[in-house]
């Protein structure tokens, strides 16, 4: 007995639907995604593949096999080849064409909605199938997955074509036929193993609705015909793995990472991170468990919290949350003219589907195999993690069971029956309330805001938009500092920044200082930064001040010869005193590669080494006579030898500082500063001179030269001193406190001519 319709019984079985009319629904849905296409070729990221992305070792093993590779090898082979090979493929076929990939994966999508039409049409009525297909044709999540180099929209439509044609066999299980549904269905398989958890409930509704009545002999000879073909086709991807792994691996060497990173009772119930699991194991000891043993020992140790996670994850599964794995699709929603106008609420179809289970269960329709693909399929993402991305081949049976109960609501409207109708409004409101996003998950992670953010200028002059750059920057800053992770590229702002920094800089725009000291707050060690800032003070005549810049720049970064550099420049141009610039050329002598400029510094520190030299019996008695001066607190004269005292002095700090702390003592801060940041001059690892300068910085709101001073103060503790853990905590507060504060847009409106001046000159900062 075959699997059989009984929805809507008093309607009368319609005629198939004609080509023409099929051919509409095609264009309709395939019109839809053209219109996307267009759209999604003004995105950087429409051909431009991050590294940190699983895309692109889609991207690196479909170029390897176009290339001649057979194994299609890339940086990491841990997922499934088959997508490598569907790929690599269409880059044979037609090259790394863009137009191309996407387009066919949205000719796929626009046939799989009329497949679903079809399946519509078979397990229940026309209109129900105008739904379904309506449902997937204009489904903004699946059109966007079309869009991208990843196996959930080819996983997807391999599942609806697997599922259609499996009902197919019910009319005529041809040897054709038999052959057909099997390969389809072992793509289905292969592209993601997990997926295999329907191969039961098939074989069942093989037996049961397609075999059954057949004599012995041909149902035998049936069985061979489908089995016999998914088992061989299933060989050659397995010998693949075999040889790429080293040993027998089922497709996805990735599945018992996946497994255990959604099967600890401490998971949240959706995403994936690899750090909490690796958190977890370390805290309760279970480094190195198999999946079986690491699952046992949790139920061991706390059954109630492991079935709890189990709730979360169902939970999580049927909610709003579209889970970021690897990227967000929500950029690609909120970058679309088109797609917010369209379906894209995944609670909808999953609420509307759980009611259109329960009146198919009421009504007892015989729904066996689309029962167990959207059972099974669930079950599949909810053993591992849920995520975005995973949940999306469930869709289209979702999809059918929401039309199903669509269809029954206006059944009920036209027969004016109120309370039924009225219940099922009831439950869909209370479900669509029940699974909308907490507010505690964040939609788009700040990493996501960066990525696109470094699309806009990371990606070659066809793509860069200081402007568009600025505001996902700022957008990862705002979204990075509302969950509190530490981010060290801020979303790129620093970089966007310094670049526009230069550009005003070249046009002698005063915004400029404005601009570096705003980058300044995003990253205080960034020694370019206050380069640059000497650079703006510079340029204004203020040589005092850009000194003191440039001093700046030394200490963020005392590995780095330009600001030594700079500062030389200067101290000759101010006409500084001798032990100054000695005690600055002694310090870019190590840092100097270039050989006939080394040459050069070592030959005047010679000349002001001789220079000094003639002053050594002068110096001497100055040393005796300001320590006399110093210890009796007789600030005024202890100062005047001090200024004679260290114009000659390369070599001691200590004289610099007791200098300073004379000026101190009698009020005079700036000139106090001076003296301490030459002591530093000629030691930067002065660990009193930088923890007092941060205190001050500190206490008077200069965050970032704070953390530059603690940063070089703590360098030189011992890691297990109550100072180290002292200060590394009240360098994480005061980055907190900068992180903590919004930020305003900068970057002015940019013609297209400024952004390609812009990019020239963020070329040669790369060089």
């Amino acid at each position: 007995m075959q699997e059989s319709k009984t929805y809507n019984s008093k309607m009368a079985k319609t005629r198939n639907p004609s080509f023409l009319f099929l051919t509409s629904l095609f264009f309709v849905a395939l019109a839809v995604r053209i219109f996307y296409l267009f759209e999604l070729a003004q995105l950087p990221f429409f051909d431009n593949i991050l590294s940190v992305y699983d895309h692109y070792n889609f991207d690196e093993g479909a170029k390897s096999f176009a290339g001649g590779d057979w194994l299609a090898l890339s940086p990491n082979n841990s997922y499934s080849p088959l997508y490598k090979y569907f790929l690599g493929i269409i880059y044979w076929v037609f090259g790394r064409n863009f137009y191309a990939i996407y387009g066919i994966q949205f000719l796929f999508g626009a046939l799989g909605a009329v497949l679903l039409y079809l399946i519509g049409r078979h397990l229940f009525d026309k209109r129900v199938a105008l739904i379904a297909y309506a449902g997937f044709a204009f489904y903004s999540n699946e059109i966007i997955y079309e869009g991208i180099i990843l196996r959930a929209a080819f996983i997807t439509f391999l599942g609806i074509l697997s599922f259609y044609l499996l009902l197919k066999l019910q009319e005529a299980p041809t040897p054709l036929k038999l052959l057909i549904s099997s390969l389809a269905l072992s793509l289905f398989f292969q592209s993601r193993p997990n997926t295999f958890l329907c191969l039961p409930f098939i074989v069942f509704f093989l037996h049961k609705y397609v075999f059954r009545g057949m004599d012995g002999k041909v149902r035998f000879k049936s069985w061979l015909q489908f089995l016999v073909p998914l088992v061989l086709s299933l060989i050659p991807l397995l010998i693949q793995c075999y040889l790429v792994h080293g040993r027998f691996v089922f497709f996805d060497s990735s599945g018992p990472t996946a497994f255990l990173a959604g099967n600890f009772f401490d998971y949240p119930g959706v995403g994936f991170d690899a750090g909490l699991l690796a958190h977890f194991q370390e805290k309760y000891k279970l480094e190195n468990l198999s999946p079986i043993a690491f699952i046992f020992q949790q139920l061991l140790d706390n059954p109630l919290g492991f079935i709890g996670m189990y709730l979360r994850k169902i939970y999580f599964f049927f909610n709003d949350l579209e889970a970021a794995s690897n990227l967000s699709i929500n950029l690609y929603l909120e970058s679309s003219r088109l797609l917010p106008h369209l379906l894209s609420h995944f609670s909808l179809y999953s609420s509307l589907g759980l009611i259109g289970v329960v009146l198919a269960v009421l009504k007892k329709e015989k729904l066996f195999l689309l029962y167990s693909f959207l059972g099974s399929l669930i079950l599949s993402v909810v053993l591992f993690h849920v995520v975005s991305r995973f949940r999306l081949p469930v869709i289209p049976f979702f999809i059918l069971f929401a039309a199903y109960a669509l269809g029954r609501a206006i059944d009920w409207i036209k027969q004016r029956k109120v309370k039924p109708f009225g219940l099922m409004t009831m439950v869909l409101l209370i479900c669509l309330y029940g699974f909308k996003i907490p507010e505690n998950q964040v939609v788009i992670r700040y990493v996501d805001y960066c990525n696109w953010s470094l699309g806009y200028y990371g990606f070659g002059e066809k793509w860069f938009d200081l402007e568009k750059a600025e505001k996902y920057g700022i957008d990862c800053w705002d979204s990075e500092r509302r969950t509190f992770v530490d981010h060290e590229s801020k979303g790129g702002l620093d970089m966007i920044y310094k670049l526009y920094a230069y550009y005003l800089l070249q046009n002698n725009d005063e915004k400029a200082g404005e601009i570096l000291k705003r980058a300044v707050l995003i990253k205080p060690l960034d020694a370019e930064l206050h380069r640059m800032l000497s650079e703006v003070e510079e340029k204004r005549g203020k040589f005092d001040e850009a000194i003191r810049h440039l001093q700046y720049s030394i200490l963020a970064d005392p590995s780095d010869p330009s600001p030594r550099r700079n500062l030389i420049r200067l101290y000759y141009r101010d006409l500084s005193r001798p032990g100054r610039i000695l005690a600055s050329l002694k310090a870019i002598l190590p840092l100097e590669e270039n050989r006939e400029k080394r040459v050069k510094v070592q030959n005047e520190i010679s000349r002001l080494t001789a220079l000094i030299q003639v002053k050594k019996d002068e110096i001497s008695s100055l040393k005796i006579r300001v320590r006399k001066y110093f210890k009796n607190k007789n600030w005024l004269l202890a100062l005047d030898d001090y200024k004679k005292l260290n114009d000659y002095n390369s070599t001691d700090e200590s004289f610099l500082i007791e200098q300073g702390i004379s000026y101190e003592s009698i009020g005079k801060k700036e000139e106090a500063l001076a003296a301490f940041y030459d002591a530093l001059l000629i030691n930067f690892k002065n660990g009193e001179v930088n923890r007092n300068l941060g205190d001050y910085h500190f206490s008077i709101r200069n965050f970032p030269l704070a953390i530059i001073h603690w940063t070089r103060f703590v360098e030189g503790l011992d890691k297990s001193s109550e100072n180290y853990r002292k200060y590394n905590l009240k360098i994480k507060g005061v980055n907190k406190q900068l992180e903590s504060r919004r930020l305003e847009k900068v970057v002015g409106k940019l013609s297209a001519i400024q952004n390609r001046e812009l990019y020239s000159i963020f070329n040669k900062l790369k060089t």
